[in-house]
């Protein structure tokens, strides 16, 4: 049995088409300060202003984490702002990181993200002993006492063992007393020639911002295994960057019985990439698989077009499509 490989050159990072509005959350090029930002730790985390590494000026910030709650907190003395951005589904959360030895998608699979215990507190506002577990599957922050410091309680947490980092977990709080948070997924990141590289959420995305005033009073970071960060930028800007996906390959043509795996590749700026494959438009395109790389048998002769689809996984942008042909001989 034979094996075809529809491969796609990989892409570069496709950077962020920012309009003229934006605003600095951490700019590196001033101390912190200067910036009205002060940091603390989260739980057995650290957090400190280093010269250590820079991406832009002097310094950044250093960020040690064990797990996703311990970490560091970014607070600032004058509450942020970004209630017009939030109105703009371009408007996202861009985090310029750095992160020695990192390997991208290496390491075993986590736990569940644990959310906020359901009587807990906000960051700041508890001792870290009351509040109810997580959701189903994730370890609850306990009370989110003390920034966030308190144990988690329930089963199944992030993993803490050191198996490289996989994904960041971002808390925004507000001046109301509110917690939004999100998740982000850093296994396909494209680093720089100085190992920098940029991610980022749309407000929109952040799960409960909705609901606060969208005073932002601090910014806790932390990752999903033992590993020392840095926090080159932190901005809020406009991502318009369209998705965007490629295989290598227009046709293909088969034997009965030939199985092929398809692999794609693209970008949607600064947000991750999903991918689906219909393997034949004539019955409607639907759903057969998932994935950037997928593997299908064709088991009748044929002429098929097959659609791949790729999205930004918070389905905020256009969708792009594009088709193969595959001609499969008896």
């Amino acid at each position: 049995m034979k094996s075809w490989m529809a491969m796609a050159s990989g892409l570069a990072l496709m950077g962020v088409a920012a309009t003229a509005y934006g605003q600095n959350l951490y700019e590196p090029t001033r101390t912190l300060p200067d910036q009205g930002i002060q940091v603390r730790g989260w739980g057995s985390g650290t957090i400190a202003e280093t010269d250590e590494m820079a991406f832009e000026g002097p310094g950044s910030i250093r960020i040690s984490s064990r797990n996703y709650f311990q970490g560091g907190v970014i607070r600032y003395t004058k509450p942020i702002d970004v209630s017009s951005a939030f109105t703009d589904k371009a408007k996202l959360l861009l985090l310029t990181l750095n992160v020695p030895g990192f390997s991208g998608s290496s390491g075993g699979p986590t736990g569940a993200p644990g959310g906020f215990g359901a009587a807990g507190g906000p960051p700041g506002s508890g001792d870290g002993r009351t509040g109810g577990g997580g959701r189903a599957g994730g370890g609850g922050a306990a009370g989110a006492g003390a920034d966030l410091g308190g144990s988690p309680t329930g089963g199944g947490g992030g993993a803490t063992g050191d198996i490289g980092l996989r994904k960041l977990r971002v808390v925004v709080t507000t001046s109301d007393g509110k917690n939004a948070e999100a998740y982000i997924d850093l296994t396909s990141v494209v680093r720089d020639s100085r190992g920098w590289f940029s991610v980022g959420v749309p407000l929109q995305a952040i799960n409960g911002l909705a609901a606060t005033n969208k005073q932002i009073t601090s910014i806790s970071l932390s990752g999903d295994s033992v590993a020392t960060f840095y926090l080159g930028q932190l901005r809020v800007l406009a991502d318009n960057t369209p998705v965007f996906a490629e295989p290598d390959v227009r046709e293909l043509n088969l034997a009965f019985g030939d199985e092929v795996t398809f692999t794609a590749s693209g970008s949607a700026g600064s947000t991750p990439v999903k991918y689906t494959w219909d393997f034949n438009s004539a019955d409607g395109i639907q759903v057969d698989a998932e994935g950037a790389s997928v593997t299908r048998k064709f088991r009748r002769e044929g002429t098929y077009t097959v659609t791949l689809t790729a999205v930004d996984i918070f389905g905020l942008k256009q969708p792009y499509t594009t088709t193969i042909k595959v001609v499969v001989n008896p």
